[in-house]
């Protein structure tokens, strides 16, 4: 089994949760959450065109596009080796997919991840992800 999803909107990345005042917060605020509602959209589009859901393990392949700062030319800086990570982009992605309970139960099934962030010349920003089962 393989899917497809694209979801468009600025990714964001899920850090760790902190507890402040007896409460467990994200880190990332409402950026994540204007995210993870991207996220919920685009699995539940591919859930309905494609009436795939994994239930073992999964392989998943994602390439993150970030929005270029205005500041930052091609010739400047062709690749974002800036903030955010990379690890935190997948968390944030990986866990959004998994409370969406579209495309698979929790993402412990993920077994394997191969991610690449890029800025999103020519392109809406976004993530690409494929789910191999």
């Amino acid at each position: 089994m393989q899917l497809k999803i694209e979801v468009f909107g600025d990714p964001a990345p899920q850090g760790s949760k902190r507890v402040f005042n007896g409460r467990v917060v994200e880190a990332a605020g409402e950026k994540l959450k204007r995210w993870r509602k991207a996220i919920a959209a685009s699995c539940v589009a591919a859930r309905e065109s494609n009436d795939v859901f994994f239930t073992g393990p999964v392989s998943v392949r994602v390439a993150f596009y970030l929005p270029r700062p205005k500041t930052i030319s091609i010739e400047k800086r062709l690749h974002p080796i800036v903030p955010p990570d990379l690890d935190k982009l997948a968390r944030g992605l990986l866990d959004g997919i998994g409370q969406s309970e579209m495309i698979w139960g929790d993402d412990s099934q993920v077994i394997e991840l191969h991610a690449s962030k890029h800025y999103a010349d020519g392109r809406e920003p976004g993530a690409v992800i494929e789910i191999f089962g």
